[in-house]
């Protein structure tokens, strides 16, 4: 009699309904990590701000990379590759990477980081109730493309042109030129937008835009042009470098204002740790970067024989000497 208890209670408890959120995973979350130009950037600092809030690489969460080498027809096949795993969650870091994601997929959710108008391009309803599978963080640029063009007119008053080298077969780089063009209204300044699309024409382009004068040129962030080469071949001709991207900077830029990237995917972070905790998309709101960083290249500066404003001087994060 004691052992028919014994089992009646044994299958009782079986019947119980576990409860999922007490218990710890028994398999890594797959977290996909969606790249347009294969070149993993911010990938570790993403990783870093996961294990801040707890969370342990191999353990509780696993990456899933994928990278679309620069071509958007890649982009999709790769985002479809995530979708099949499947994926737990998607981290998008730029537009075309949001896009493709969500293309492939409207039930697995999706993490954006750096994306231009999220609700024009109908990612999200709206920031504050996005509505899908979509959330994360828009971007900036178009904020950040009007201060960095200010910049370079503080150093350079009596500059009338500015210069921008970008690579036509990638869509950021096109957004941002308009961003440019747009802000150059109101200073008073004439934009050269000279375009490549090969790797042969990027040497020919600097040789263009110190023949038509230009003292200042900016330059926005693509996997064409790799920072150390342009930094170089600006400072070959006597060219003041200004980009969006911090990578040009260090390498032998003048100038950049950015994004505070530590502080964006920390932000990333915190939503995929939200949402593998069991909230939402829909239910969280899109939000902006507040931080950003001002970096001023002193090596650079005193090659060129820029006088930097003392007033810039005092509002750089930065200065590399």
């Amino acid at each position: 009699m004691r052992r028919r208890e014994l089992l009646a209670a044994a299958l009782a408890s079986a019947c119980v309904p576990f409860d999922l959120g007490a218990q710890p995973a028994t398999k890594p979350y797959r977290i996909g990590w969606l790249d347009y130009s294969s070149a993993a950037e911010n990938l570790g600092i993403f990783v870093q701000a996961m294990t801040a809030l707890g969370w342990q690489e191999g353990k509780t969460f696993r990456i899933e990379y994928r990278g679309g080498e620069g071509r958007s027809e890649r982009l999709s096949v790769v985002a479809a590759e995530l979708v099949r795993l499947p994926a737990d969650v998607i981290v998008a870091p730029g537009t075309p990477e949001a896009l493709a994601a969500r293309k492939a997929t409207t039930a697995i959710p999706i993490v954006m980081a750096g994306v231009d108008d999220p609700v024009d391009r109908g990612l999200v309803a709206t920031l504050a109730r996005p509505g899908g599978n979509v959330t994360g963080l828009a971007n900036a640029r178009r904020e950040l493309s009007g201060k960095l063009l200010s910049l370079l007119r503080e150093i350079f008053p009596r500059a009338t042109s500015v210069a921008v080298l970008w690579d036509s077969t990638d869509p950021e780089p096109r957004v941002i030129l308009g961003y440019i063009q747009t802000a150059a209204k109101t200073l008073g300044l004439t934009v050269n937008a000279v375009q490549v699309q090969r790797y042969a024409e990027v040497e020919p382009a600097f040789a263009a835009i110190k023949k038509q004068g230009n003292t200042m040129m900016i330059v926005p962030p693509s996997s064409l042009l790799n920072s150390k080469w342009v930094a170089d071949l600006a400072l070959k001709h006597s060219l003041a470098l200004a980009s969006i991207a911090p990578g040009y900077v260090y390498d032998g830029g003048l100038i950049a204002f950015t994004d505070d990237w530590h502080a964006v995917f920390a932000r990333v972070a915190a939503f995929v740790d939200k949402i593998l905790k069991g909230a939402k998309p829909a239910d969280l709101p899109v939000e902006l970067p507040t931080r950003f960083k001002l970096i001023i290249n002193g090596k650079t500066a005193q090659t060129l024989g820029v006088a930097i404003p003392q007033s810039i001087l005092l509002r750089a994060d930065q200065v590399i000497e």
